[in-house]
C-alpha cells in the first residue's frame, strides 16, 4: 500500500488532487512512503555519487542495509561539502545550477535537471492550493530571479498550477503596486521585507487595493507584521513557506491559519532534529527523497527548530515544524539575502582608522528591519565613515545595496571608542535580535 501511495504521489496529477491527497492520506501511510523513498535515495546515491560512495566506504556503511537515518550513524552532509565538493554529489547529468552564499563566502552550488524542476513545480502547485491559491487567482511573482532559486521555482509552480501570473523578479515594489489594477492581481509572492514595503505603499495610498493572499519565503516574517498587513490589504491572508536553494522545494509551509509554525512535506523530505535541548530545539537535518541529480542525505541546515508532533487543529495529519529559533552558524537570512561575517569583514576591512573589533546587529523597529554596523574607531568623522561603508558595500555587494535602495531595510553605522565592543574573550560578530533575544555573550564565552 505505501509503495502505491508513494508512486501515486509522484505521478503527474492536478494540483487540486495533490492537495486533497495531502490532507487525507493517514500519517502512518505517509511515513511508510517516506521510509521507502529514503531507502531508495540512499541506495541510488551510493551507486552513482562519488561523494557518497567514498563517505559510506570510509565509515563501513552498506547502503543496501540502511533502513533508517539512524543506520547511517554519525554521517551527515554539510554546507561546506556542497560549497567545496558539489560536483562529487552529482549522480546523473544536470541541466541547471543554482548558487547560494556559504558562511565562508564560497558559493554553494546545487544541480538539477528539467524533470526535477517540473516535479518541484508540481509540488509547489500543490502547496499553492493548500495555502488558498485557486486556479482563477492572478499572481504577481516578486521572488528574485538572480543566480539563486526562488523566482524560477515559483514560476514553475505557477505554470503547473495554471494560474495567470507575471514574473516580476525582485523589482522595486512600486512596479508591482502600479500594476495591481492593470492585471487584477490578488495574490503576491515575495520576501517578507519586500512584502512589507509593498504594504507600506498601499497604506500610504489610503489602502486603495485589496488582496486575497500574500505568500512569503526566504526569511522570517515579523509576527507583528501579519495582522497589520492583513488589515491594510482588506482582510488578505499572509502565509509563509520555509525553503532554501539546497531544498529547492519548500520543506514546510502554512496551509492553515496557524502562524506559529509550518506543516512539513514528508513526501519529498525526511526531516530530523539533532542535538536537541530540553525543549526539543535542535538543528534541522533533512534528506531529499525524490531528487536524483544531486540528492542530499542528512543535510545539516544549521537552522534551529523543533518538530511538533501534536496534531494541528486544522486537521492536516502531517507533523509541523516550529518557527526557527536561529542558526547554528552566524549566517543570517535578512534584508532579502544571506549575510555572513566574511561579507562584513570585506566591507569594513577597506576602511582606515578602525580597530579589528566590529559587530553587526539585526533588529526590528515595528515591522521595519534595521541593520546596525557597530565599529570601534578613534575617528570623529562619523558621516565620512558611513559614506565609505556605503561605497565599499556597493562595490562588493551590489545586491545588498539594491535592497537598501528599494527600502527593504535600513542601514545604520554606529561608532564606539576602542576596546568597548568586546565584553569577553570572544566577540560575537553577527547578532540577530529580530525574533528572539540571543544568549548573552558571557554565557557563550563560558560555553
Amino acid at each position: 500500500m505505501f509503495k502505491r501511495t508513494a508512486n501515486f504521489i509522484q505521478a503527474k496529477v492536478s494540483a487540486e488532487n495533490m492537495a486533497r491527497l495531502y490532507r487525507r492520506v493517514p500519517l502512518k501511510w505517509g511515513l511508510k512512503a517516506q521510509s521507502f523513498r529514503f531507502r531508495q535515495t540512499v541506495r541510488w546515491a551510493a551507486a552513482h555519487s562519488a561523494f557518497y560512495a567514498k563517505a559510506f566506504k570510509d565509515r563501513g556503511i552498506d547502503a543496501s542495509k540502511v533502513r533508517t537515518p539512524a543506520d547511517l550513524g554519525d554521517f551527515f552532509t554539510t554546507p561546506d561539502d556542497v560549497a567545496f565538493h558539489a560536483e562529487e554529489f552529482i549522480c546523473k547529468p544536470p541541466g541547471i545550477v543554482f548558487e547560494s552564499s556559504g558562511t565562508s563566502g564560497t558559493n554553494k552550488r546545487v544541480y538539477y535537471d528539467r524533470e526535477e524542476l517540473e516535479m518541484i513545480g508540481d509540488a509547489l502547485a500543490c502547496g499553492y492550493r493548500l495555502m488558498g491559491v485557486d486556479k482563477q487567482d492572478r499572481v504577481a511573482n516578486a521572488f528574485d530571479f538572480s543566480i539563486w532559486i526562488p523566482g524560477m521555482l515559483c514560476h514553475y509552480g505557477l505554470m503547473s498550477s495554471g494560474n495567470f501570473c507575471q514574473a516580476f523578479g525582485k523589482v522595486d515594489p512600486v512596479e508591482v503596486y502600479r500594476r495591481l489594477d492593470q492585471y487584477k492581481f490578488n495574490v503576491v509572492l515575495g520576501e517578507p521585507t519586500w512584502l512589507i514595503r509593498l504594504t507600506q505603499l498601499n497604506e500610504n495610498d489610503g489602502c486603495k487595493h485589496r488582496l486575497k493572499l500574500l505568500i512569503g519565503g526566504a526569511e522570517e516574517m515579523p509576527a507583528e507584521a501579519i495582522s497589520w498587513m492583513e488589515k491594510v490589504w482588506g482582510g488578505a491572508k499572509v502565509k509563509m513557506t520555509y525553503a532554501s536553494v539546497e531544498m529547492a522545494n519548500a520543506i514546510a509551509f502554512q496551509p492553515c491559519d496557524n502562524h506559529d509554525g509550518y506543516h512539513l512535506d514528508i513526501y519529498d523530505f525526511l526531516p530530523e532534529i539533532i542535538e536537541p535541548d530540553a525543549d526539543g530545539y535542535g538543528e534541522l537535518v533533512y534528506t531529499t527523497l525524490l531528487r536524483r541529480v544531486m540528492p542530499l542525505i542528512r543535510y545539516r541546515s544549521r537552522d534551529v527548530a523543533r518538530i511538533e508532533k501534536a496534531p494541528c487543529t486544522c486537521g492536516i495529519p502531517t507533523p509541523r515544524l516550529s518557527k526557527l529559533r536561529g542558526r547554528r552558524d552566524e549566517l543570517v537570512v535578512a534584508s532579502g539575502g544571506n549575510l555572513y561575517p566574511k561579507m562584513f569583514e570585506n566591507i569594513i576591512g577597506r576602511l582606515p582608522g578602525l580597530t579589528h573589533d566590529w559587530q553587526v546587529v539585526f533588529k526590528l523597529e515595528g515591522v521595519r528591519e534595521i541593520l546596525e554596523i557597530h565599529l570601534e574607531t578613534t575617528r570623529t568623522d562619523a558621516a565620512a565613515i558611513e559614506q565609505q561603508i556605503h561605497a565599499s558595500a556597493t562595490d562588493q555587494y551590489p545586491d545588498l545595496m539594491k535592497n537598501l535602495a528599494l527600502g527593504i531595510f535600513e542601514l545604520r553605522v554606529l561608532t564606539h571608542p576602542p576596546e568597548t565592543l568586546r565584553i569577553n574573550r570572544k566577540l560575537r560578530r553577527v547578532i540577530d535580535r529580530r525574533y528572539f533575544e540571543p544568549a548573552p555573550e558571557s554565557a557563550e564565552a563560558l560555553a
